[in-house]
């Protein structure tokens, strides 16, 4: 069984990724495992390969419904594919990011990292009523998220997206066959062409199902902030929707133009228009 694991802040598209991958019939899909209360199995920056392996061993054994995602957050049900020969194990986190690197010293696992622009990030984040509350003013807490993040494993807010997007840069220099770098965008503009990409990383053939589930994900829309159907969905829906002095401040952020050099956000900004 071949290890994968997909990290990303949270909103930034990893759902999707995720089920775009359970979308294989050769993958064993989980959801979130170390973040599960009723999961007892974890990983941190310490794990020894011993415990990693364990790990994965509880996470192909385990039966909890969170960690099987059978519903999403707001409780309805996710997409179901056939299965034929399971060959992958892909597990999913929003949180934890910190453990990657010792994931990929103490392991064989293959890590994909997707990276959305920070304002859609922010704005994806503010749009979700079980991760903000609707009593909190987003000028406040776009920055630093105060109210969101309770330990140094959560990455809400900008700066934790800072944190979070130089770290996956170093990754993927430090460990270029083992550490795939997507970007959230780019995934919505052309799935098939980006999903190829993450496929072949992943030593997984492209199939009629994850093809299907692609031209239904971006051809179906849903009112539902959890659910993974993106029709009409360019990615940029914050240029016209978040608050433009948070625009305003990430833009002109000598930090952000830095990083934006790898994504060209600003490029696919424009085509979008």
């Amino acid at each position: 069984m071949q290890n994968v694991a997909i990290f990303g802040v949270p909103r930034s598209g990893t759902s999707w990724l995720g089920q775009i991958f359970n979308s294989s019939p050769n993958v064993v899909y989980r959801y979130q495992p170390i973040f599960a209360y009723s999961f007892d199995e974890s990983l941190t920056a310490e794990s020894s390969q011993k415990e990693i392996t364990h790990f994965h061993e509880k996470l192909l054994q385990t039966n909890d419904d969170f960690v099987c995602q059978r519903q999403n957050i707001s409780g309805n049900q996710t997409p179901t594919f056939s299965k034929t020969q399971r060959t992958h194990l892909v597990w999913k986190e929003v949180r934890y990011l910190d453990i990657i690197h010792n994931l990929l010293k103490q392991s064989k696992i293959k890590v994909v990292g997707i990276v959305r622009h920070p304002c859609g990030t922010i704005h994806s984040w503010h749009n979700a009523p079980k991760e903000f509350d609707e009593q909190w003013d987003i000028l406040e807490e776009w920055r630093y998220a105060h109210k969101k993040n309770t330990s140094e494993h959560d990455f809400y807010g900008y700066e934790r997206w800072l944190d979070a997007t130089r770290m996956f840069l170093r990754l993927q220099k430090n460990f270029p066959n083992r550490f795939h770098l997507l970007c959230y965008e780019k995934l919505v503009d052309n799935p098939l062409k980006n999903t190829r990409e993450a496929f072949d990383f992943a030593g997984l053939a492209l199939n009629e199902q994850t093809e299907a589930f692609l031209e239904e994900s971006t051809a179906s829309t849903s009112d539902d902030p959890y659910d993974v159907y993106r029709k009409n969905k360019t990615g940029f829906e914050w240029t016209s929707q978040l608050n433009p002095v948070i625009i305003n401040e990430i833009k002109t952020d000598d930090r952000f133009l830095e990083i934006e050099k790898h994504f060209r956000w600003n490029t696919l900004e424009q085509k979008k228009r």
